[in-house]
């Protein structure tokens, strides 16, 4: 009994923490990406004075650049997806995938709990139509 109040009363404040983590680092991702926005947008009026000056092939090609720049994906299109919860990352890592592949029990059990617990979230007036669907997916 102890042991169970125990993991009950951890479990809310890791993954209230393994959330904010994750919130922190997107947030940090997305200074970046506005940070670098920004740089590239005043080095580009920096630029734009002194190559009007000079010639208008040269402001045409600056234009050309610091649009390229500008359009580049961000860091976060880039870089490994951002997960909503530690079971969507425990879902999409390659060893759980792995372990589905190579072990048909596991994934019958998966997918035994994953059916009841959508069955337990769904009205029982669905039609057949949804419960084929989801036969379909398994």
């Amino acid at each position: 009994m102890h042991f169970l109040l125990a993991i009950v009363s951890l479990g809310a404040p890791l993954w209230f923490a393994w959330l904010s983590t994750k919130q922190i680092g997107q947030r940090f991702k997305l200074a970046e990406d506005y940070g670098f926005k920004a740089s590239v947008a005043k080095a580009y009026e920096g630029y734009r004075k002194e190559a009007a000056r000079i010639d208008e092939k040269l402001e045409a090609r600056l234009f050309e650049s610091a649009l390229s720049r500008v359009e580049e994906a961000p860091l976060r299109f880039v870089d490994d997806p951002s997960h909503g919860t530690p079971w969507h990352e425990l879902a999409d890592s390659s060893d759980f995938k792995e372990a589905l592949k190579n072990i048909p029990e596991f994934r019958d059990k998966v997918f035994k709990l994953v059916n009841s617990t959508i069955n337990r979230s769904r009205p029982s007036s669905k039609g057949k139509d949804e419960e084929e669907a989801v036969q379909q997916v398994q």
